[in-house]
Protein backbone atom coordinates (compact mmCIF):
# COMPACT_ATOMS: atom_id res chain seq x y z
CA UNK A 1 0.00 0.00 0.00
CA UNK A 2 2.77 2.43 0.91
CA UNK A 3 4.64 1.66 -2.33
CA UNK A 4 1.47 2.39 -4.28
CA UNK A 5 1.02 5.62 -2.33
CA UNK A 6 4.63 6.58 -3.06
CA UNK A 7 4.18 5.91 -6.77
CA UNK A 8 0.98 7.97 -6.86
CA UNK A 9 2.69 10.83 -5.05
CA UNK A 10 5.59 10.82 -7.53
CA UNK A 11 3.27 10.44 -10.54
CA UNK A 12 0.99 13.32 -9.54
CA UNK A 13 3.92 15.57 -8.61
CA UNK A 14 5.78 14.83 -11.84
CA UNK A 15 2.63 15.37 -13.92
CA UNK A 16 2.19 18.82 -12.46
CA UNK A 17 5.89 19.65 -12.85
CA UNK A 18 5.98 18.39 -16.46
CA UNK A 19 2.92 20.44 -17.36
CA UNK A 20 4.55 23.54 -15.90
CA UNK A 21 7.86 22.85 -17.69
CA UNK A 22 6.07 22.13 -20.96
CA UNK A 23 4.13 25.38 -20.63
CA UNK A 24 7.29 27.40 -20.07
CA UNK A 25 8.98 25.48 -22.92
CA UNK A 26 6.22 26.46 -25.35
CA UNK A 27 6.14 30.02 -24.06
CA UNK A 28 9.92 30.29 -24.45
CA UNK A 29 9.74 28.94 -28.01
CA UNK A 30 6.96 31.37 -28.87
CA UNK A 31 8.90 34.29 -27.36
CA UNK A 32 12.02 33.40 -29.35
CA UNK A 33 9.99 33.07 -32.56
CA UNK A 34 8.29 36.41 -32.02
CA UNK A 35 11.61 38.03 -31.08
CA UNK A 36 13.33 36.69 -34.22
CA UNK A 37 10.42 37.77 -36.40
CA UNK A 38 10.31 41.28 -34.96
CA UNK A 39 14.08 41.55 -35.20
CA UNK A 40 13.96 40.53 -38.85
CA UNK A 41 11.15 42.98 -39.52
CA UNK A 42 13.17 45.78 -37.96
CA UNK A 43 16.24 44.90 -40.06
CA UNK A 44 14.35 44.63 -43.34
CA UNK A 45 12.36 47.79 -42.62
CA UNK A 46 15.63 49.67 -42.21
CA UNK A 47 17.03 48.27 -45.47
CA UNK A 48 13.86 48.91 -47.46
CA UNK A 49 13.73 52.51 -46.27
CA UNK A 50 17.45 53.21 -46.87
CA UNK A 51 18.03 55.85 -49.56
CA UNK A 52 19.34 54.50 -52.88
CA UNK A 53 22.58 56.48 -52.63
CA UNK A 54 23.71 54.37 -49.68
CA UNK A 55 23.81 51.17 -51.71
CA UNK A 56 26.67 50.24 -54.00
CA UNK A 57 25.49 47.64 -56.61
CA UNK A 58 27.21 44.35 -55.91
CA UNK A 59 26.62 40.63 -56.23
CA UNK A 60 27.69 38.22 -53.49
CA UNK A 61 29.97 40.72 -51.79
CA UNK A 62 29.27 41.92 -48.28
CA UNK A 63 30.52 45.40 -47.42
CA UNK A 64 31.72 46.53 -44.04
CA UNK A 65 29.21 49.29 -43.45
CA UNK A 66 29.14 50.30 -39.79
CA UNK A 67 25.53 49.54 -38.97
CA UNK A 68 23.76 48.05 -36.02
CA UNK A 69 22.29 45.66 -38.56
CA UNK A 70 25.62 44.56 -39.98
CA UNK A 71 25.01 41.09 -38.50
CA UNK A 72 22.13 40.62 -40.93
CA UNK A 73 23.63 42.27 -43.99
CA UNK A 74 25.25 39.03 -45.17
CA UNK A 75 21.92 37.52 -46.29
CA UNK A 76 19.94 40.59 -47.36
CA UNK A 77 18.91 41.46 -50.88
CA UNK A 78 17.42 44.89 -51.58
CA UNK A 79 15.63 45.57 -54.86
CA UNK A 80 13.78 48.55 -56.27
CA UNK A 81 10.73 48.11 -58.50
CA UNK A 82 9.69 51.02 -60.75
CA UNK A 83 6.19 51.59 -62.11
CA UNK A 84 6.95 49.85 -65.40
CA UNK A 85 8.03 46.69 -63.53
CA UNK A 86 11.74 47.28 -63.98
CA UNK A 87 13.70 45.65 -61.12
CA UNK A 88 16.90 47.23 -59.96
CA UNK A 89 19.17 45.37 -57.50
CA UNK A 90 20.50 47.86 -54.99
CA UNK A 91 22.29 45.41 -52.65
CA UNK A 92 22.72 41.77 -53.56
CA UNK A 93 24.69 40.45 -50.63
CA UNK A 94 22.93 37.07 -50.60
CA UNK A 95 24.62 35.19 -53.43
CA UNK A 96 22.17 32.24 -53.41
CA UNK A 97 19.37 34.42 -54.79
CA UNK A 98 19.51 34.22 -58.55
CA UNK A 99 17.50 36.35 -60.98
CA UNK A 100 14.63 33.86 -61.13
CA UNK A 101 14.33 33.72 -57.36
CA UNK A 102 14.39 37.49 -57.12
CA UNK A 103 11.65 37.80 -59.75
CA UNK A 104 9.36 35.30 -57.96
CA UNK A 105 10.02 36.92 -54.58
CA UNK A 106 9.26 40.41 -55.93
CA UNK A 107 6.04 39.17 -57.53
CA UNK A 108 4.87 37.60 -54.27
CA UNK A 109 5.75 40.68 -52.22
CA UNK A 110 3.97 43.07 -54.59
CA UNK A 111 0.83 40.94 -54.59
CA UNK A 112 0.72 40.70 -50.79
CA UNK A 113 -1.37 43.20 -48.88
CA UNK A 114 1.11 43.15 -45.95
CA UNK A 115 4.28 45.22 -45.88
CA UNK A 116 6.10 42.46 -43.97
CA UNK A 117 5.80 38.71 -44.20
CA UNK A 118 7.38 35.36 -45.04
CA UNK A 119 7.45 33.55 -48.38
CA UNK A 120 7.27 29.90 -47.34
CA UNK A 121 8.09 28.43 -50.76
CA UNK A 122 11.31 30.46 -50.99
CA UNK A 123 12.22 30.62 -47.31
CA UNK A 124 12.44 34.39 -47.43
CA UNK A 125 11.36 37.23 -45.22
CA UNK A 126 10.42 40.43 -47.00
CA UNK A 127 9.57 44.02 -46.21
CA UNK A 128 8.39 46.52 -48.83
CA UNK A 129 8.48 50.29 -48.69
CA UNK A 130 6.64 52.47 -51.19
CA UNK A 131 8.20 55.69 -52.43
CA UNK A 132 7.39 58.27 -55.13
CA UNK A 133 7.29 56.20 -58.31
CA UNK A 134 8.03 52.71 -57.15
CA UNK A 135 8.59 50.24 -54.30
CA UNK A 136 11.76 49.19 -52.53
CA UNK A 137 11.77 45.61 -51.16
CA UNK A 138 14.26 43.99 -48.79
CA UNK A 139 14.55 40.20 -48.69
CA UNK A 140 16.39 37.97 -46.18
CA UNK A 141 16.98 34.27 -46.02
CA UNK A 142 14.98 32.72 -43.14
CA UNK A 143 16.85 29.42 -43.01
CA UNK A 144 19.53 30.45 -40.52
CA UNK A 145 16.97 32.10 -38.25
CA UNK A 146 14.74 29.04 -38.14
CA UNK A 147 17.81 26.86 -37.68
CA UNK A 148 18.74 29.07 -34.75
CA UNK A 149 15.23 28.61 -33.36
CA UNK A 150 15.47 24.82 -33.86
CA UNK A 151 18.76 24.75 -31.97
CA UNK A 152 17.18 26.68 -29.11
CA UNK A 153 14.15 24.37 -29.03
CA UNK A 154 16.35 21.26 -29.27
CA UNK A 155 18.61 22.43 -26.46
CA UNK A 156 15.53 23.38 -24.48
CA UNK A 157 14.06 19.89 -25.05
CA UNK A 158 17.29 18.24 -23.86
CA UNK A 159 17.30 20.49 -20.82
CA UNK A 160 13.63 19.64 -20.18
CA UNK A 161 14.35 15.91 -20.25
CA UNK A 162 17.38 16.22 -18.00
CA UNK A 163 15.46 18.47 -15.62
CA UNK A 164 12.59 15.96 -15.59
CA UNK A 165 14.95 13.10 -14.68
CA UNK A 166 16.56 15.22 -11.98
CA UNK A 167 13.18 16.28 -10.58
CA UNK A 168 11.94 12.68 -10.75
CA UNK A 169 14.87 11.62 -8.55
CA UNK A 170 14.15 14.49 -6.15
CA UNK A 171 10.43 13.60 -6.05
CA UNK A 172 11.23 9.98 -5.19
CA UNK A 173 13.55 11.14 -2.43
CA UNK A 174 10.98 13.61 -1.08
CA UNK A 175 8.24 10.99 -1.31
CA UNK A 176 10.33 8.60 0.75
CA UNK A 177 11.08 11.34 3.29
CA UNK A 178 7.43 12.43 3.50
CA UNK A 179 6.19 8.87 3.86
CA UNK A 180 8.61 7.95 6.62
CA UNK A 181 6.20 9.15 9.35
CA UNK A 182 3.39 7.32 7.54
CA UNK A 183 5.49 4.15 7.33
CA UNK A 184 6.33 4.44 11.01
CA UNK A 185 2.67 5.02 11.91
CA UNK A 186 1.62 2.10 9.69
CA UNK A 187 4.18 -0.18 11.32
CA UNK A 188 3.10 0.97 14.78
CA UNK A 189 -0.52 0.34 13.87
CA UNK A 190 0.26 -3.20 12.72
CA UNK A 191 2.27 -3.83 15.88
CA UNK A 192 -0.52 -2.30 17.96
CA UNK A 193 -3.13 -4.62 16.42
CA UNK A 194 -0.83 -7.63 16.79
CA UNK A 195 -0.02 -6.80 20.42
CA UNK A 196 -3.65 -6.06 21.29
CA UNK A 197 -4.71 -9.34 19.69
CA UNK A 198 -2.05 -11.17 21.65
CA UNK A 199 -3.05 -9.57 24.94
CA UNK A 200 -6.72 -10.39 24.34
CA UNK A 201 -6.01 -13.91 23.16
CA UNK A 202 -4.64 -15.13 26.50
CA UNK A 203 -7.67 -14.25 28.69
CA UNK A 204 -10.04 -15.44 25.98
CA UNK A 205 -8.25 -18.78 25.84
CA UNK A 206 -8.47 -19.14 29.63
CA UNK A 207 -12.16 -18.19 29.65
CA UNK A 208 -13.01 -20.67 26.89
CA UNK A 209 -10.98 -23.39 28.60
CA UNK A 210 -12.69 -22.77 31.94
CA UNK A 211 -16.06 -22.79 30.22
CA UNK A 212 -15.24 -26.13 28.61
CA UNK A 213 -14.28 -27.57 31.99
CA UNK A 214 -17.51 -26.35 33.56
CA UNK A 215 -19.56 -27.84 30.73
CA UNK A 216 -17.80 -31.17 31.14
CA UNK A 217 -18.82 -31.30 34.85
CA UNK A 218 -22.52 -30.61 34.56
CA UNK A 219 -23.41 -32.65 37.62
CA UNK A 220 -20.95 -30.87 39.90
CA UNK A 221 -22.07 -28.19 42.32
CA UNK A 222 -21.25 -24.52 41.78
CA UNK A 223 -19.18 -24.51 44.95
CA UNK A 224 -16.98 -27.33 43.71
CA UNK A 225 -16.34 -25.46 40.46
CA UNK A 226 -15.53 -22.10 42.06
CA UNK A 227 -11.89 -22.43 41.02
CA UNK A 228 -12.84 -22.22 37.33
CA UNK A 229 -15.52 -19.61 37.90
CA UNK A 230 -13.13 -17.41 39.86
CA UNK A 231 -10.44 -17.80 37.16
CA UNK A 232 -12.96 -16.84 34.48
CA UNK A 233 -13.92 -13.74 36.44
CA UNK A 234 -10.29 -12.67 36.82
CA UNK A 235 -9.58 -13.06 33.12
CA UNK A 236 -12.77 -11.18 32.24
CA UNK A 237 -11.63 -8.35 34.54
CA UNK A 238 -8.24 -8.31 32.84
CA UNK A 239 -9.94 -8.09 29.46
CA UNK A 240 -12.14 -5.22 30.62
CA UNK A 241 -9.08 -3.38 31.96
CA UNK A 242 -7.25 -3.84 28.67
CA UNK A 243 -10.24 -2.72 26.59
CA UNK A 244 -10.71 0.33 28.79
CA UNK A 245 -7.07 1.29 28.34
CA UNK A 246 -7.28 0.76 24.60
CA UNK A 247 -10.35 3.00 24.44
CA UNK A 248 -8.60 5.63 26.55
CA UNK A 249 -5.54 5.47 24.31
CA UNK A 250 -7.72 5.90 21.21
CA UNK A 251 -9.47 8.81 22.91
CA UNK A 252 -6.16 10.54 23.72
CA UNK A 253 -5.08 10.10 20.09
CA UNK A 254 -8.16 12.00 18.93
CA UNK A 255 -8.30 14.64 21.64
CA UNK A 256 -7.49 18.20 20.67
CA UNK A 257 -6.06 21.12 22.56
CA UNK A 258 -9.01 23.06 21.18
CA UNK A 259 -11.11 21.43 23.88
CA UNK A 260 -12.26 23.88 26.49
CA UNK A 261 -9.59 23.91 29.19
CA UNK A 262 -10.17 25.39 32.60
CA UNK A 263 -8.11 26.36 35.61
CA UNK A 264 -7.12 23.14 37.37
CA UNK A 265 -5.63 22.95 40.85
CA UNK A 266 -2.80 20.52 40.13
CA UNK A 267 -1.75 20.52 43.78
CA UNK A 268 -5.13 19.20 44.93
CA UNK A 269 -5.22 16.54 42.20
CA UNK A 270 -1.71 15.34 43.08
CA UNK A 271 -2.51 15.17 46.80
CA UNK A 272 -5.79 13.30 46.27
CA UNK A 273 -4.09 10.77 44.00
CA UNK A 274 -1.35 10.24 46.58
CA UNK A 275 -3.98 9.57 49.27
CA UNK A 276 -5.69 7.04 47.03
CA UNK A 277 -2.42 5.19 46.46
CA UNK A 278 -1.37 5.01 50.11
CA UNK A 279 -3.24 1.71 50.73
CA UNK A 280 -1.80 0.24 47.53
CA UNK A 281 1.71 1.30 48.53
CA UNK A 282 1.25 -0.10 52.06
CA UNK A 283 0.05 -3.43 50.68
CA UNK A 284 3.14 -3.67 48.44
CA UNK A 285 5.51 -2.69 51.26
CA UNK A 286 6.40 0.62 49.58
CA UNK A 287 6.91 3.93 51.36
CA UNK A 288 4.95 6.68 49.56
CA UNK A 289 6.39 10.18 50.05
CA UNK A 290 4.95 13.46 48.74
CA UNK A 291 6.57 16.84 48.17
CA UNK A 292 3.73 18.91 46.74
CA UNK A 293 3.76 22.68 46.57
CA UNK A 294 0.37 24.20 47.38
CA UNK A 295 -1.98 26.09 45.02
CA UNK A 296 -0.34 25.36 41.70
CA UNK A 297 -2.84 25.96 38.90
CA UNK A 298 -2.61 25.12 35.20
CA UNK A 299 -4.98 25.38 32.24
CA UNK A 300 -6.14 21.93 31.31
CA UNK A 301 -8.63 19.09 31.51
CA UNK A 302 -9.07 17.91 35.11
CA UNK A 303 -9.84 14.30 34.15
CA UNK A 304 -6.80 14.08 31.87
CA UNK A 305 -4.50 15.66 34.49
CA UNK A 306 -5.77 13.23 37.11
CA UNK A 307 -5.04 10.36 34.72
CA UNK A 308 -1.44 11.60 34.24
CA UNK A 309 -0.82 11.70 38.01
CA UNK A 310 -2.52 8.32 38.46
CA UNK A 311 -0.33 6.66 35.82
CA UNK A 312 2.88 8.13 37.22
CA UNK A 313 2.01 7.06 40.78
CA UNK A 314 0.89 3.60 39.69
CA UNK A 315 4.16 3.13 37.81
CA UNK A 316 6.26 4.39 40.75
CA UNK A 317 4.55 2.20 43.36
CA UNK A 318 4.50 -0.85 41.10
CA UNK A 319 8.25 -0.81 40.43
CA UNK A 320 9.59 0.54 43.74
CA UNK A 321 9.91 -3.00 45.07
CA UNK A 322 9.34 -4.29 48.63
CA UNK A 323 10.97 -1.91 51.08
CA UNK A 324 11.43 0.68 48.33
CA UNK A 325 10.24 4.25 48.14
CA UNK A 326 7.95 6.13 45.74
CA UNK A 327 8.16 9.92 45.73
CA UNK A 328 5.61 12.26 44.11
CA UNK A 329 6.91 15.80 43.63
CA UNK A 330 5.19 18.95 42.35
CA UNK A 331 7.17 22.19 42.07
CA UNK A 332 7.19 25.37 40.07
CA UNK A 333 10.32 27.18 38.92
CA UNK A 334 10.86 30.62 37.45
CA UNK A 335 11.06 30.64 33.64
CA UNK A 336 13.04 33.19 31.63
CA UNK A 337 13.19 34.14 27.97
CA UNK A 338 16.09 36.31 26.81
CA UNK A 339 16.84 36.93 30.51
CA UNK A 340 13.32 38.25 31.01
CA UNK A 341 11.03 36.60 33.56
CA UNK A 342 7.95 35.21 31.77
CA UNK A 343 6.32 33.09 34.48
CA UNK A 344 6.71 29.66 36.04
CA UNK A 345 7.35 26.22 34.58
CA UNK A 346 5.65 23.45 36.55
CA UNK A 347 7.40 20.13 37.20
CA UNK A 348 5.44 17.02 38.17
CA UNK A 349 7.64 14.00 38.85
CA UNK A 350 7.28 10.48 40.21
CA UNK A 351 10.35 8.63 41.45
CA UNK A 352 10.86 5.05 42.53
CA UNK A 353 13.94 3.42 44.06
CA UNK A 354 13.47 0.06 42.37
CA UNK A 355 15.75 -1.58 39.84
CA UNK A 356 16.73 0.87 37.09
CA UNK A 357 15.35 0.55 33.56
CA UNK A 358 17.87 -1.19 31.26
CA UNK A 359 19.58 1.26 28.94
CA UNK A 360 18.41 -0.59 25.82
CA UNK A 361 14.79 -0.15 26.93
CA UNK A 362 14.95 3.61 27.49
CA UNK A 363 14.23 4.67 23.85
CA UNK A 364 11.11 2.47 23.78
CA UNK A 365 9.67 3.21 27.21
CA UNK A 366 6.75 5.30 25.86
CA UNK A 367 5.85 2.92 23.03
CA UNK A 368 2.53 1.12 23.12
CA UNK A 369 2.54 -2.40 24.55
CA UNK A 370 6.25 -2.08 25.28
CA UNK A 371 7.26 -3.57 28.60
CA UNK A 372 10.75 -3.48 30.00
CA UNK A 373 12.69 -6.45 31.35
CA UNK A 374 10.16 -9.10 32.42
CA UNK A 375 12.28 -9.94 35.45
CA UNK A 376 11.91 -6.33 36.57
CA UNK A 377 8.20 -6.01 35.79
CA UNK A 378 7.08 -9.55 36.67
CA UNK A 379 5.11 -9.47 33.40
CA UNK A 380 2.40 -7.24 34.90
CA UNK A 381 0.57 -4.52 33.05
CA UNK A 382 -0.04 -4.07 29.34
CA UNK A 383 2.56 -1.46 28.45
CA UNK A 384 -0.09 1.17 27.68
CA UNK A 385 0.05 3.46 30.72
CA UNK A 386 3.12 5.49 29.77
CA UNK A 387 1.93 5.82 26.18
CA UNK A 388 -1.38 7.21 27.44
CA UNK A 389 0.49 9.50 29.82
CA UNK A 390 2.63 10.86 26.98
CA UNK A 391 -0.44 11.55 24.82
CA UNK A 392 -2.20 13.37 27.63
CA UNK A 393 0.92 15.41 28.41
CA UNK A 394 1.25 16.40 24.74
CA UNK A 395 -2.40 17.44 24.77
CA UNK A 396 -1.48 20.02 27.43
CA UNK A 397 1.68 21.13 25.63
CA UNK A 398 3.81 19.41 28.25
CA UNK A 399 6.97 17.35 27.84
CA UNK A 400 7.62 14.04 29.56
CA UNK A 401 10.99 12.43 30.04
CA UNK A 402 12.62 9.74 32.15
CA UNK A 403 15.96 9.18 33.83
CA UNK A 404 16.99 5.93 35.45
CA UNK A 405 20.10 4.73 37.25
CA UNK A 406 20.99 2.67 40.31
CA UNK A 407 22.03 5.68 42.37
CA UNK A 408 19.07 8.03 41.82
CA UNK A 409 16.36 5.55 40.90
CA UNK A 410 13.85 6.02 38.09
CA UNK A 411 12.25 9.45 37.69
CA UNK A 412 9.45 10.34 35.27
CA UNK A 413 9.00 14.10 34.91
CA UNK A 414 6.19 16.00 33.20
CA UNK A 415 7.05 19.64 32.51
CA UNK A 416 4.24 22.11 31.90
CA UNK A 417 5.84 25.02 30.08
CA UNK A 418 4.86 28.60 30.66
Amino acid sequence: MLNRLRRRFVAISMSIILMVLAFFYMVTGAVFFVTITLDMKSVLQTYSATPESVFAPQIGVNDDRNSVFALHSGNVCVVEVRELGHITILDFSFADMNESTVTRAVSYALESENDFGHINSLNLFYHKHAFGNGTRIAFADSNQYFQYLEVILFDGGIFLMLASLFLWAIMRFLASMCLKPVEKAWEQQKNFIADASHELKTPLTVILTNNGILQSHKDETVESQMQWIHSTGEEASHMRELVEKLLLLAKTDNMSRKNLFEDVNLSDIAMQSALQFEPVAFEKGVSLVTDIEKDIYIKGDAVAINQIVHILLDNAVKYAGVGGEAVLTLKKKRAYHLKRFIGYDIYLSAKNTGAPIPEEDMPHIFERFYRSDKARTSGSGYGLGLSICKNLASLHGADIDVTSDAENGTVFTVTFKK
